[in-house]
């Protein structure tokens, strides 16, 4: 397949990746991480300090960004047991505190998302004030912001303004370049990261697609074909068809590259942007 490089063999759940000695945590349901986690990587395809644990060994020089002073930089999160539970970049429990649902993460910040509320890890063991999501249905995390809609209307909230999407058929939502991306019929809503201004509607090959993620300023989305833009650039659509019997079960931005598991596989296929 070309641009597709299928890899099996991926680590069992509790081995640890650089040969130490492995620190039981429970089998987390969700798992999220801050920049800092892997300050740098070298030669080692499709890693990302936000998305991806490697191993130690593969790190580079610490990192000096504005984040440095993030009281959870180099923290991950996972969920498990209707608990979220904080970890240090080796896997080690740091704290946990009671909370049922997710973690996602985005512009430096992790939250912990649940069926109608929110809230963000302000430091390990510690939540910010709760936020109210009735009927939550998507969401995306922008730093201190959190963008979602309802599955009771057509309003996107979480921004300076609530915006009217005109449509409850909506897929995967993602921040990336500046705008907050919204998969419909047809295509992608876009509106701006920065004032709530709804901009041009953009064409897509698929949509609503379920996955919609954002790697290194490339938009990527799909449902059983991945489609790619660079909206900075002003690229047009390229669309990457693995050939899989099955639509995908998990899409992950990982550096310059697509992380996509089909569903029914234990692989994943890289695909380079």
């Amino acid at each position: 397949m070309r641009g597709v490089r299928p890899v099996a063999g991926l680590h069992r759940p509790g081995e640890p990746l650089d040969g130490g000695e492995s620190v039981r945590v429970p089998e987390l349901r969700s798992l999220a991480a801050v920049p800092g986690t892997v300050p740098g990587t070298a030669g080692v395809p499709g890693t990302l300090a936000e998305t991806v644990v490697v191993p130690r060994t593969f790190a580079g020089p610490p990192h000096l960004g504005s984040l440095s002073e993030s009281p959870l930089r180099g923290t991950l999160a996972g969920t498990a047991e209707g608990r979220v539970h904080w970890l240090d970049p080796t896997g080690a429990p740091l704290a946990d505190e009671p909370f049922d649902g997710r973690v996602l993460a985005g512009g430096g910040e992790i939250w912990a998302v649940g069926s109608e509320r929110a809230r963000r890890l302000t430091g390990p063991g510690d939540f910010g004030e709760p936020v109210e999501l009735p009927g939550l249905d998507r969401c995306a995390v922008e730093g201190e912001r959190l963008w979602w809609t309802s599955k009771r209307d057509t309003w996107l909230r979480g921004g300076p303004r609530e915006v009217d999407l005109c449509t409850r058929e909506r897929g995967g939502m993602t921040v990336c370049a500046g705008s907050l991306w919204i998969s419909v019929a047809g295509g992608l809503e876009r509106v701006s990261a920065w004032s709530g201004e709804p901009r041009r509607f953009l064409r897509a090959p698929e949509g609503p697609v379920p996955f919609l993620v954002c790697a290194n300023g490339v938009l990527a989305g799909g449902g059983r074909d991945l489609f790619t833009l660079a909206p900075a650039a002003g690229a047009a659509v390229r669309v990457t068809r693995p050939g899989l019997k099955a639509r995908l079960g998990l899409v992950v931005a990982a550096g310059k590259h697509i992380w996509a598991f089909p569903a029914d596989r234990p692989q994943a296929l890289i695909v380079p942007l």
